[in-house]
């Protein structure tokens, strides 16, 4: 790692020794002092280089790289001269040795030495920097995958979100509309409910006023009328009929049916020529005479229909069939009943 100097991050060099107070150096007695040839050698990449060019490379430190040669060669010779004194003065202190050790070795020499401590130190942290970012970069490494992940998820969010706000504004106008359409669906039913409701009740209000205000008797009149009012018209349809059966002439011209007095319609059983009358049966005569009221004097079937006749306006009438010269029974059944004018 190469040291960046630049003379922002100089030491100022003064005369002063620093003010921190240095620990004395013990030697051990009896020991002998380190010789020359113990001593580490400085390679000359350090004495000749002993700062890094700066990024311009303007910078060229050649006047600190012969200060620190000079320094060097002055802390071999203070050292030179300790271990002289120490071998010349076996008896001599530690701490006097320490001392003038200490004062021969000048105050660049230790500022030099302090800066070089102090650029270990940012060594050491640029090369912990240096691993928290090789940490940090495999992390981001192994978490690029998630982070696209989570940078897509957050644009499809994003986009649902905006789906649902335009879903939301389009229910917002549908159910605007149903409300109104539904608003005048409901006015308008109940419009119609109400005037019929409006109507029955003005109808029976109407009613029961009319029931208070007429007596019961003219409610019976009212009543009596109604059914005489049928009546009437029953006697003007049959009068009609009966005036129209006067020209019938033969026995299979169409007859005008009359109506009963109960309901406005001729009875099921009423014949439609005077041959059909002529062909049934007792039963089916005396149930046509009951249907009209018709009362029953005579005995013999001809009587009922000549009855019959009479009664709906015919003036065809008939007769039994003379009988044959057989009266076996086979001759009965042949013979059948006459129609013949009402002049004859």
């Amino acid at each position: 790692m190469k040291i960046k100097n630049s003379t922002k991050n100089q030491p100022k060099m003064t005369d002063q020794p620093p003010s921190r107070t240095l620990t004395p150096l013990q030697i051990p007695p009896g020991s002998s002092p380190p010789s020359s040839q113990s001593r580490p050698s400085v390679p000359k990449s350090s004495l000749t280089a002993g700062t890094t060019p700066s990024s311009s490379g303007s910078f060229a430190s050649s006047t600190f790289a012969m200060s620190s040669l000079d320094t060097t060669t002055s802390t071999q010779t203070a050292l030179s001269s300790v271990m002289s004194c120490t071998q010349s003065s076996p008896g001599a202190k530690s701490g006097d040795i320490f001392t003038q050790a200490q004062r021969s070795v000048s105050p660049e020499s230790q500022a030099l030495a302090k800066m070089f401590g102090q650029t270990q130190q940012i060594i050491q942290a640029i090369h912990g920097t240096y691993d928290i970012l090789e940490k940090l970069t495999k992390f981001f490494a192994k978490a690029g995958p998630a982070i696209r992940a989570a940078d897509k998820l957050e644009e499809l969010r994003r986009k649902l979100q905006g789906q649902q706000k335009e879903y939301e504004a389009q229910l917002e106008l549908l159910e605007e509309k149903l409300s109104k359409q539904l608003q005048e669906a409901i006015k308008r039913d109940l419009r119609d409910k109400a005037l019929e409701l409006v109507k029955k009740r003005i109808q029976e209000e109407i009613a029961n006023s009319v029931n208070k205000e007429i007596p019961a008797e003219l409610h019976n009149q009212t009543a009596r009328h109604e059914s005489q009012m049928l009546e009437v018209g029953t006697s003007v349809y049959n009068s009609e009929a009966r005036a129209q059966n006067t020209g019938i002439c033969t026995a299979t011209d169409n007859l005008h049916p009359l109506w009963l007095s109960s309901a406005n319609k001729a009875h099921s059983g009423f014949p439609a020529t005077v041959r059909v009358l002529a062909d049934k049966s007792n039963e089916d005569i005396e149930t046509l005479l009951r249907a009209y009221n018709i009362v029953l004097p005579a005995t013999t079937r001809e009587d009922k229909i000549n009855y019959f006749l009479n009664f709906i306006g015919v003036n065809l009438r008939v007769i039994p069939t003379p009988p044959t010269a057989s009266t076996s029974k086979e001759g009965k059944k042949l013979s059948s009943t006459l129609v013949i004018s009402g002049g004859q």
